[in-house]
């Protein structure tokens, strides 16, 4: 279970094309790791069973098309923390998707991304701007009690 946020450009401005964008993250975060998943359709082409041969031909075309694209994703281990990015597909990049997860604190690494660029990061729970410049962010912090409520109650229920 992720805590889920999005980086944005300024007055909702596109943060630039992927190369531009992978690099200017990649400045900021040199121990970010790289790397591309092949299409879901190049991936099941060999494997005639699949279920998703039968509905196809029921997607619509931008649905195909999506599904025809390969995906990129950042990932980075920091420890206490992990934070996977995704969303790089459509040109230019309106914006970046976070899933963090872990204990520790992401804000310093949001920071990191998002100052040199110009850019911020909004809590995708409630859709508001994270206080970069925190020690830690209230949605951060909200999230942290709220999984530790679910895993206390699935805790429960087991015993």
């Amino acid at each position: 279970m992720p805590w889920e946020v999005t980086i944005r450009g300024a007055d909702d401005k596109p943060l630039g094309d992927r190369e531009s964008v992978v690099k200017l993250i990649s400045a900021a975060v040199p121990a970010m790791e790289w790397y591309e998943e092949p299409p879901l359709l190049e991936r099941i082409k060999d494997m005639p069973d699949h279920p998703f041969h039968a509905l196809i031909p029921t997607w619509p075309e931008e649905t195909r098309a999506s599904f025809a694209r390969s995906k990129l994703y950042g990932d980075l281990d920091a420890g206490e923390f992990a934070i996977r990015l995704y969303g790089f597909e459509s040109q230019p990049i309106a914006s970046v998707c976070a899933e963090i997860r872990g204990d520790g604190n992401p804000v310093p690494l949001l920071a990191a991304i998002c100052y040199p660029n110009g850019w911020f990061a909004t809590d995708d729970r409630d859709g508001q701007p994270i206080d970069l410049a925190a020690e830690s962010a209230k949605g951060w912090e909200w999230f942290r009690e709220y999984r530790g409520r679910v895993i206390r109650g699935a805790a429960s229920n087991e015993g």
